[in-house]
């Protein structure tokens, strides 16, 4: 476990890659679990306990279609546990991050105190940016640039996926 937490803190920090994890189908599992376990709370606020447990899934099962469907287009189908895994991990930890940030924002009385969580807000969605852009250009072995533009497209399409089954979540 503790070549694991090393592991995602390394993606987290951008001086490791998903190829560092594990191969382990059941570490993806948990992952998996754990995401959304960790996508539900956030939700809560906006949507009733179904609804935000649906969300959770189709942000996993979008995130799993995105990098099988590019891991085959780019003949690297191999990598797609540790692929999954690496993407899934540090997921839960935004996830986890998210909640925190956002839970007070919600609860703001003051326009102070939300306007200096919007910008923390701004700089957590800067840093998950740059690591899922990361992670995509080690995963699939492509340019930054490349690698950047596949990171709008995932992101674009989890959108709207989600706001097929609950536009309220867009």
């Amino acid at each position: 476990m503790y070549h694991f937490f090393k592991t995602l803190w390394g993606n987290l920090l951008l001086s490791k890659g998903p190829q560092d994890f594990a191969c382990s189908s059941v570490l993806l599992w948990l992952c998996l679990l754990a995401s959304v376990v960790t996508g539900v709370p956030a939700l809560l606020s906006k949507v009733g306990f179904a609804y935000a447990v649906l969300a959770a899934v189709v942000d996993v099962l979008v995130l799993l279609l995105f990098v099988y469907l590019g891991l085959q287009a780019f003949s690297k189908l191999a990598r797609f546990v540790q692929s999954a895994t690496a993407l899934v991990s540090v997921s839960v930890v935004f996830q986890m991050i998210a909640f925190l940030l956002l839970a007070p924002l919600e609860t703001a009385q003051a326009q102070d105190q939300a306007n200096g969580m919007a910008g923390l807000a701004l700089l957590f969605l800067s840093w998950y940016l740059a690591v899922c852009t990361h992670i995509f250009r080690q995963v699939f072995g492509v340019q930054l640039p490349v690698a950047m533009i596949l990171t709008i497209c995932y992101i674009v399409i989890n959108r709207l996926a989600v706001g097929i089954f609950m536009p309220e979540l867009l």
